[in-house]
C-alpha cells in the first residue's frame, strides 16, 4: 500500500459511511473491480475511527450540550436524547441472537454475505436502499404544507428511536443497505423532520462506529498492523476524517434542498448493474 490508496480508501470510507450509498457495498465492490483490499485489519478499523472523528468535528457543540446539559436546568432535555440513543440500540444486540434453526448468529450471517463477496446481494440491497429513499421522498412531500411536530431529538418517541434502530440492525447485517438512508426513511416514515431525523442517525453512529470496531479489534488475532507504516495509517485516518466531514454536510444539504432522489437513482441503477453482470 502507498500514500496514494491510503488516501483513496480513506476517501471511500469517509464518503460512503454518511451518503446514502452504503459504505459496506462500496467496500465490497471495490474490491471485486479494482482490487482494493486492505490485507491489514487494523488499517480498516482505523479507517472506521476517522469517520468517528468527522462525525464528533461537526457535532461536537451539540454532544458538549447533551452531556453538559445532565448537569444543569436542561437535564430533562438531555436524558431524554440519552435515552432516545439507549433505545435505537437495543436492535442491534439482536445481531448476537441465533438464528432458529441454524446454529448461527446474525453476525455470523453478516459475515457469510460478505465473506466471499456476493455481488448479487450488494446489488438487491442497493435497489432495497433506492426503495426506501424514494419512500422517504413521498413522506417529505406528504408533510410539506404542514407542521411536523417531532422536530428535534428529544421530541422522537419511544417506538420511533426503536424503529430506527431496527433499520440500524438490518444495515449492519446486508451489506449495500446504507446504514443512513434506512435510517433516515424510516425516520421520516414515523413523522419526523428530516434534519431532526439526519442528526439523530449521524449521532447515533458514534457509538456503533465505536462498539464495532471494538469487537474487530477484540477478535483480531493477527500481529500484522505492527508492521503498517504509520504515515499511511496517519494519512488514511486523515483522509476517512476530512471526506466524513464533507459527506456529512453535503447530504444534509442535498436533504434541505430536497435532491434526495439523486441517491435513490444512483443507487438503483448500480444495483440493477451488479445484479446482472453477477
Amino acid at each position: 500500500m502507498d500514500i496514494f490508496s491510503a488516501i483513496i480508501q480513506g476517501a471511500i470510507q469517509g464518503l460512503t459511511e454518511f451518503l446514502p450509498i452504503s459504505s459496506s457495498g462500496h467496500l465490497i465492490i471495490s474490491q471485486h473491480f479494482f482490487n482494493m483490499r486492505s490485507n491489514n485489519l487494523f488499517f480498516s478499523i482505523m479507517l472506521h475511527l476517522g469517520t468517528l472523528i468527522s462525525v464528533i468535528l461537526v457535532y461536537f457543540k451539540q454532544i458538549i450540550n447533551i452531556i453538559s446539559g445532565i448537569f444543569t436546568k436542561n437535564s430533562r432535555y438531555s436524558k431524554k436524547i440519552i435515552l432516545n440513543f439507549c433505545i435505537s440500540y437495543i436492535p442491534l444486540f439482536l445481531i448476537f441472537a441465533p438464528i432458529p434453526g441454524t446454529g448461527i448468529n446474525l453476525k455470523k450471517f453478516a459475515e457469510i454475505l460478505v465473506e466471499p463477496p456476493k455481488l448479487n446481494i450488494v446489488g438487491g440491497s442497493l435497489i432495497f436502499t433506492s426503495c426506501l429513499l424514494f419512500i422517504g421522498i413521498l413522506f417529505i412531500k406528504k408533510f410539506k404544507n404542514t407542521s411536523v411536530k417531532k422536530n428535534s431529538i428529544e421530541k422522537l418517541s419511544f417506538w420511533d428511536t426503536f424503529f430506527i434502530g431496527i433499520a440500524q440492525l438490518f444495515a449492519a447485517i446486508f451489506p449495500g443497505l446504507s446504514r443512513s438512508g434506512s435510517t433516515l426513511a424510516v425516520g421520516l416514515m414515523c413523522e419526523a423532520e428530516r434534519q431532526t431525523v439526519i442528526d439523530f442517525s449521524f449521532l447515533m453512529s458514534i457509538p456503533a462506529i465505536l462498539a464495532a470496531s471494538a469487537l474487530e479489534l477484540l477478535e483480531f488475532k493477527n500481529t500484522n498492523f505492527i508492521s503498517l507504516n504509520l504515515n499511511l495509517l496517519l494519512t488514511g485516518i486523515l483522509s476517512s476524517a476530512v471526506f466524513g466531514v464533507l459527506a456529512i454536510g453535503l447530504f444534509k444539504w442535498i436533504l434541505e434542498k430536497n435532491k434526495i432522489w439523486i441517491f435513490g437513482i444512483y443507487t438503483f441503477i448500480l444495483g440493477v448493474i451488479l445484479v446482472f453482470i453477477n
